[in-house]
């Protein structure tokens, strides 16, 4: 068990002002989870033998990317590798140090589980480092993997298009995850291109630049006699998923 989310679809413009569907983890949750990871800690001292034999591998699964976009959400984990083929195992990877990791996945006497994430867990690419693998019966230890994971809030892209003769209105909006606010709110600011490409083409080509204003909206007309797809792609930020609206033909 530990704390975090899966990516999602870009929503349409009416939509993209949904709020989150769940409370916050409340602090019996996180207590529960520390509380975890104190008693593995306290099994390893009682069972596992200083001298235990590296019998194999013991390699964590985990995405190599989430998006936080709801309170909570647990994302499937499992093991591979020689601790998967034994009864067991017991195993914790963590995120930051042992006396104090943000964040951890356990797997008690199983081989698979979930990590359960947050909207307090850490964003940005971490390292998941071994914590303890052994069998069973902790006769055995396993060598553990270092897998990285990139966590950013989720966003999302909309476009609405209109035509009046040869007049085309281009409206954009978009919308990112606040994990202060367990909402969806604007994003203010937020830079991005306008793309187009030809009936039936597969090259997209950049129209127009956009900055959203602080409601997430931009609009755009120009004169186009042809046909043609559209989208808007807003760019990734340090903490923040970037976007691609659906596509819309005018």
């Amino acid at each position: 068990m530990s704390r975090r989310s899966v990516a999602l679809a870009a929503i349409p413009l009416t939509l993209a002002l949904g709020a989150a569907t769940a409370g916050h983890a409340d602090a019996a949750v996180v207590g529960h989870h520390q509380g975890a990871l104190k008693a593995f800690s306290a099994k390893v001292r009682t069972h596992a033998d200083g001298d235990a034999p590296v019998i194999g591998s013991c390699s964590l699964i985990v995405p190599a990317t989430a998006r936080v976009v709801q309170p909570e959400y647990q994302v499937p984990v499992r093991v591979t590798g020689g601790c998967a083929l034994h009864p067991g195992p017991n195993a914790a990877w963590i995120i930051g140090s042992e006396e104090n990791p943000s964040d951890f996945i356990l797997f008690d006497d199983q081989k698979s589980t979930t990590w359960d994430m947050y909207d307090d867990t850490p964003l940005g690419t971490h390292t998941w480092a071994g914590d303890g693998a052994y069998d069973e019966n902790f006769d055995n230890a396993y060598s553990q993997n270092s897998p990285q994971t990139t966590t950013k809030v989720g966003s999302w892209a909309g476009l609405n298009t209109s035509r009046s003769g040869s007049r085309v209105t281009l409206s954009t909006h978009v919308v990112r995850y606040s994990t202060a606010d367990e909402v969806n709110i604007p994003w203010a600011g937020e830079t991005g291109v306008i793309q187009y490409k030809t009936v039936g083409g597969s090259t997209w080509t950049g129209l127009k630049d956009v900055v959203a204003d602080k409601s997430g909206n931009y609009s755009w007309s120009y004169t186009s006699s042809a046909a043609r797809d559209y989208r808007v792609v807003y760019k990734e930020a340090t903490y923040i998923w970037g976007a691609t609206s659906p596509t819309s033909r005018r």
